[in-house]
């Protein structure tokens, strides 16, 4: 197995952390004009998590998919991305969550 090492893993951490203030900045925008979205993100091919963030900034964690169900879960949200996160919406994401978690 290959270590990739300190120096490796410091650039992947400063570079991440700007991906990251990024991303939040652009789902702050978001909640500042009042719209709820989900919020997908794919770690390689073998995770995804999946969370909703409500117009009022609250952020529900919704699930965390490992390989098994990441294929069908990245295609349903490329579907449900199209179509804004209404209240409704969210329930029904949490419900799923639920299900899985039973």
């Amino acid at each position: 197995m290959f270590m990739a090492g300190k120096r490796a893993v410091d650039k992947v951490s400063k570079g991440l952390n700007a991906l990251i203030d990024e991303f939040a900045g652009a789902v702050k925008e978001m909640v500042n004009a009042g719209e709820a979205t989900v919020v997908e993100l794919a770690v390689g091919s073998s995770r995804v998590i999946k969370a909703v963030v409500d117009a009022t900034g609250e952020v529900t964690k919704v699930s965390v998919e490992t390989a098994s169900n990441v294929v069908g879960h990245v295609a349903e949200g490329v579907s449900n991305a199209v179509a804004p996160v209404t209240k409704r919406g969210a329930a029904v994401l949490k419900a799923k969550k639920e299900d899985q978690e039973e």
